[in-house]
């Protein structure tokens, strides 16, 4: 199952993302959690400290690499599997859920 939460800003949507994955995982699933925001929060609503959640690794922008076909069709594609993804760049948050995060901004100028 995958879900996705989207809305605009302020209206929840890092807090229901949290309470979700964790809600599930405490009930057994295997959660892979996805902070897709430029201010990544999603890791202290997991339950990881503050102080941790800077610490944790951004998706490097090489994962993605254009495949041209025959007639010269541009395709984005994963140089690794998700599982691989996971199990390199996955942070350990509480009830087993593993955090990625795709980014973060990390001065003026740099999104």
């Amino acid at each position: 199952m995958k879900i996705a939460i989207s809305g605009k800003g302020g209206s929840g949507k890092t807090t229901t993302a949290g309470i979700l994955a964790r809600v599930f995982a405490r009930k057994g699933y295997e959660v892979l959690a996805i902070d897709g925001d430029s201010n990544p929060n999603l890791g202290i609503a997991l339950g990881i400290p503050p102080a941790e959640v800077d610490e944790i690794p951004t998706l490097p922008r090489d994962l993605l690499t254009d495949v041209e076909d025959d007639e010269g069709n541009k395709t984005a594609v994963l140089s690794m599997n998700l599982e691989e993804i996971a199990a390199k760049f996955g942070t350990a948050a509480p009830d087993k859920v593993s955090l990625l995060a795709m980014h973060r901004i990390d001065h003026s100028g740099a999104g």
